[in-house]
């Protein structure tokens, strides 16, 4: 009896463990991507340092290196700004499809669910 107790208390601490884990990873996970998406210059610091690092680079090539990522850096750039307000549009109509399919119980929950969730969805919130 007392044996099963004991495996039953180590199964429920691994599971709370794992739980934990999976959670937490999630959490940082999204902040990492965030971070990335708000200071994108911070992810080509990284990447550079990492690449040298590896690679074992001599100062002229982490120098080149230093170049090809922020000229990348600036296209990757010009392209959001060239797609962003298509992309914004499109999640727009989408946004606007699935509230009129909604009940207005639905509707209501519809909102309350983009006030506390993602960014994208305050973006689209913020109507111009």
């Amino acid at each position: 009896m007392k044996n099963w107790k004991s495996i039953l208390l180590l199964a429920l601490v691994f599971l709370a463990g794992l739980a934990v884990g999976v959670v937490g990873t999630r959490i940082a996970a999204r902040r990492m991507m965030q971070q990335a998406i708000a200071h994108p210059e911070r992810v080509q610091l990284f990447v550079e340092r990492d690449l040298a690092r590896k690679l074992q680079l001599d100062n002229d090539q982490q120098i080149k290196l230093h170049g090809i990522l922020t000229e990348t850096r600036g296209q990757l750039h010009e392209l959001r700004q060239e797609y962003l307000p298509q992309a914004t549009r499109t999640f727009r109509g989408a946004d606007e499809k699935i509230a009129a399919l909604l009940t207005p119980e639905q509707q209501t929950r519809y909102e309350k669910l983009k006030q506390e969730s993602r960014p994208l969805w305050r973006m689209l919130q913020a109507r111009p």
